[in-house]
């Protein structure tokens, strides 16, 4: 079967505006480790089933974690990290039961209001008042893994939660891409096992793929000379609008 195949379905406006959310989201992938899935998503069900952006994420998850490991290796926090998958491991599949069985437009109203909330509480510098203890590292991970099986944007809590214990960016980066590699596969079996994933989801993380590596390098690179904490409010911005857009759409038809 032909790889375009897997695009030949849908409208010019459709495939640019997915192409865009795809460009936006590999380059904050690339700078930040945070943001890849929220974006793809969101740009995403705009135009499609949501269901397929979810598992396509994270497809093109797994292949952004891999590429980064080498750079991140040092910082990893691997208790922290295994507290997190140890919830994971138990959130997982209620999130895949609840995408397997939700409705494509109930599910992009879910994932709009997901998205909104979670960017709001980023932006608004939100803080704990005492650091976490082990037992609240694994509850986070049971809520991460919850989202991540139904909407793959398992990262917004964690990085909520690693943001507000106060931890430094260098190391939320680290443990963001670390605790993705796992929570991506865990989440990809499970929805394996749902029958949710298919060929051509397959085929269009392989013409992603690309553009995913070339937007990581470039967000890498210090894309247009932003500072860290300038790229990630834009990117909490894009967040907020397309958000905004998919709940405007899913109430509209």
């Amino acid at each position: 079967m032909n790889l375009l195949d897997a695009i030949s379905g849908y409208s010019a406006p459709a495939l640019a505006i997915m192409m865009i959310g795809l460009i936006l989201a590999s380059l904050a992938r690339g700078y930040s480790g945070f943001g890849f899935s929220a974006l793809l998503i969101s740009s995403w069900a705009l135009v499609t089933d949501p269901a397929k952006a979810v598992v396509l994420a994270l497809m093109l998850e797994v292949t952004a974690s891999v590429f980064q490991a080498a750079s991140v290796w040092k910082d990893i926090p691997w208790k922290r990290v295994g507290l997190l998958m140890a919830g994971a491991v138990i959130g997982t599949p209620v999130g895949v039961y609840i995408l397997a069985q939700t409705q494509p437009d109930i599910l992009r109203i879910g994932i709009a209001g997901f998205v909104l909330i979670s960017a709001l509480a980023l932006m608004s510098g939100f803080k704990l008042k005492t650091k976490s203890h082990p037992a609240s590292t694994a509850a986070v991970g049971v809520a991460s893994g919850a989202c991540n099986g139904a909407v793959a944007m398992g990262g917004l809590p964690v990085a909520l939660f690693l943001t507000a214990d106060g931890d430094n960016p260098q190391v939320i980066r680290a443990a963001i891409i670390a605790y993705f590699f796992l929570l991506d596969l865990t989440g990809l079996a499970f929805l394996g096992h749902q029958g949710l994933v298919s060929f051509d989801i397959f085929q269009m993380a392989i013409l992603s793929l690309p553009v995913l590596l070339i937007g990581m390098y470039l967000g890498q690179r210090h894309f247009l000379g932003a500072s860290p904490e300038g790229f990630r409010r834009v990117t909490l911005i894009l967040l907020i609008t397309l958000s905004a857009l998919g709940i405007i759409r899913a109430f509209m038809g």
